[in-house]
């Protein structure tokens, strides 16, 4: 069933490409695009990304950690729709888990963007195309910029024959990421005792998503990566856990605006005014993207590293969450310390450790250091729509750092937590940099040379 609908929403889609085609313009030429000429411009790349995050506001019902398949799939497929563009780059056929099925790369008489645009499309279609009016902006992103390249000359068989090759890609995508896991259902019931988590106030939720770790990985191997120490639960003031606790007491009680600025700007939660943490990343990214104007073929690999980061923390996250079934502070802090306290945001309906916002964000830092380097500045301006202003970081790791002190602040997470999330991370993202490749060595390159 999901191939025929993705077959007629191609159909559609093409008829109407054809008619809307040569009429006008929805989005201007940018610097970049006069600049480079779109062959080279990342700007196809950075206005779906850009419209991808926005999109996740208009979303409901989705679990915040599913969003890491939503960003690392649609990466993978703009990153294969455009990896024959330059010879020093390689495919990730074979090198992801189970990823075994992908078109023949078309030769000749390609015009890269537009392969992008038209799988970039297909896989939000995929994820979104049931959200409200999630569809509609999919379709005028995807014909606004097929007009664009219309408008630069490219003729309308060229422009037929890269839609073709990019959908193709996106389907078979789409095939391997069905076989994933995330759709099996289970049932799941909470262990109960001390130091146990349990479902928590306001809401009450059960526990969410609690087998997501066993869902196939990209990378071979991540699962038997062994980094976390557990937390050692006590109830009595004169042990380890008891100042663990009273440090979020204490600091979420008395808050510098500047510490609960923080806190709300890492928010990230998926209930209409966030992008979540995935999303966050990947508008921290665009912007990277744009300041250092990098070329199309790069900007995708820095998506798909980041994003493939992120989604690999993310088993590991979960796994670490489910094993150790940590007790929130919320539940600590009412039972043994003030049972009238909250906290500043809302606690999320799974157990604390480790920290995820720490865990994926340094993650994401890591990844992105391996392109941008280690003392990359980032003015991170992703919600100044909303009313928070932008902030700015002397490097990656430093934006990581701030994304997990925020849960501190917010009262949702320890401080051992986080930094044993930082550690996660980072390992997370080398794991992928190790087993992943997305470029020839000079020795690969001279093998294959003719």
């Amino acid at each position: 069933m999901a191939c025929c609908n993705f077959v007629q929403q191609v159909q559609s889609m093409k008829k109407a490409l054809l008619f809307l085609l040569f009429h006008g313009s929805l989005i201007s030429v940018t610097h970049a695009q006069k600049k480079n000429g779109t062959k080279e411009s990342s700007t196809v790349l950075t206005n779906w990304m850009d419209l991808h995050c926005r999109m996740v506001r208009s979303t409901s019902g989705i679990a915040h950690v599913a969003y890491s398949r939503h960003f690392s799939y649609t990466a993978i497929v703009a990153y294969e729709s455009i990896v024959g563009s330059n010879p020093g780059y390689r495919s990730l056929l074979g090198q992801l888990n189970g990823l075994n099925n992908l078109p023949s790369l078309s030769k000749g008489d390609l015009y890269w963007p537009v392969s992008l645009n038209a799988a970039y499309a297909a896989m939000l279609r995929q994820f979104y195309s049931s959200f409200g009016s999630c569809a509609a902006r999919i379709d005028s992103m995807e014909q606004a910029q097929t007009k664009q390249f219309a408008s630069e000359g490219i003729n309308l068989q060229r422009i037929e024959k890269n839609i073709a090759y990019g959908q193709g890609v996106a389907a078979a995508i789409i095939q391997w990421l069905q076989t994933d896991g995330s759709a099996n259902a289970k049932s799941y019931l909470p262990q109960k005792g001390q130091g146990l988590w349990a479902p928590t106030p306001p809401s009450f939720k059960e526990a969410a998503v609690p087998y997501w770790s066993e869902n196939r990985s990209f990378t071979k191997d991540l699962k038997s990566l062994s980094i976390l120490k557990q937390p050692i639960y006590s109830p009595d003031s004169t042990g380890a856990f008891y100042p663990m606790a009273k440090e979020v007491y204490l600091v979420s009680s008395n808050l510098t605006p500047e510490q609960k600025a923080t806190a709300l700007f890492w928010d990230d939660s998926p209930n209409g005014s966030y992008m979540t943490v995935y999303g966050h990343w990947s508008f921290i990214l665009s912007g990277l993207i744009k300041k250092h104007n990098l070329p199309l073929i790069e900007a995708a690999e820095a998506f798909a590293k980041m994003t493939m980061a992120m989604h690999e923390a993310s088993i590991l996250a979960w796994k670490g969450k489910y094993q150790y079934n940590v007790v929130r502070p919320i539940t600590y802090i009412q039972q043994h310390i003030d049972k009238e306290w909250t906290p500043l945001i809302s606690t999320p309906p799974h157990p604390e450790f480790p920290a995820a916002h720490a865990t994926l964000s340094y993650a994401a830092a890591t990844a992105l250091c391996s392109l941008f380097g280690e003392s990359c500045a980032v003015t991170d301006n992703t919600y100044t729509d909303i009313g928070l202003k932008e902030r700015t970081y002397g490097s990656l790791q430093d934006v990581a750092k701030e994304a997990g002190l925020s849960r501190l602040y917010g009262g949702i997470h320890y401080r051992y937590s986080i930094e044993q999330g930082y550690l996660l991370g980072e390992a997370a993202a080398n794991h992928v940099l190790k087993k992943i490749h997305f470029q020839y060595t000079p020795r690969e390159r001279q093998k294959t040379a003719p």
